[in-house]
């Protein structure tokens, strides 16, 4: 009698089909990636500058500007003759106020660079007059500022705590005076005064609160709070 052949096994549905579904996706978007890449224009200019400055801050040497002053293919930058790149002065200031760093600080806004000068370094309580360490700082930073086509708004900033006083009868007067010392000593270096704009804001735009829930202050905050701010923008051209 002869053996009855082998039953064939059952392998069930065949589920490889996937490996080739999902070669079939990563080919078309490699494809869409390559047509991306093709009709893209690339910032030459912009890339070059780029390139050189984070590769100077990396060796610890001056942002350059040679990418930017006076290249043609630049023009997309926020940057014409010899005005910087807002990104290579905030690198340039960060070095000269090194030491200070924790004393200064730098901020990248949208369309400016935010230098915040704290009241406790800057002043005496219930001045305006600006002290020796404060004037030390900013002929640091006055050269980079001063004839490469920038505009200053200066912004004087005070905490919540009322002043009364015959010069200065409430944080408005203090808080102007304050921003207009700084503006002084800038037109006194040398930069010109139609590119310079004070601002007295008093305690209305606190960096934080002054006070807690339940209407205490907050001294630290108070002292975080009492400022002078400077924008640093390129100038409008004619």
């Amino acid at each position: 009698m002869n053996p009855l052949p082998p039953r064939k096994k059952n392998r069930g549905p065949d589920n490889s089909t996937w490996a080739l579904s999902f070669a079939d996706m990563m080919m078309l978007l490699m494809c869409f990636f390559v047509v991306m890449l093709g009709i893209a224009k690339v910032d030459q200019g912009r890339y070059e500058a780029v390139s050189d400055i984070l590769a100077e801050a990396m060796k610890g040497k001056a942002a350059p500007s040679r990418a930017m002053e006076g290249d043609p293919q630049s023009s997309r930058f926020p940057v014409e003759g010899r005005k910087k790149n807002l990104f290579a002065l905030q690198l340039e200031l960060a070095k000269l106020i090194d030491q200070d760093a924790e004393t200064v600080s730098l901020r990248m806004r949208p369309d400016a660079v935010a230098i915040s000068l704290p009241s406790t370094v800057f002043f005496r309580i219930g001045e305006a007059g600006l002290t020796a360490r404060a004037r030390e700082i900013l002929s640091r930073i006055v050269a980079p500022l001063t004839g490469h086509g920038y505009r200053l708004t200066i912004e004087g900033h005070t905490d919540d705590i009322p002043i009364w006083s015959a010069r200065y009868p409430s944080n408005w007067e203090l808080s102007s005076a304050r921003a207009a010392s700084v503006a002084r000593y800038f037109i006194g270096e040398g930069f010109p005064r139609d590119e310079i704009e004070i601002k007295g804001l008093a305690d209305t735009e606190p960096l934080v609160p002054n006070r807690d829930e339940n209407g205490n202050p907050i001294v630290e905050n108070q002292s975080r709070n009492r400022r002078v701010t400077i924008l640093v923008r390129p100038a409008p051209t004619a």
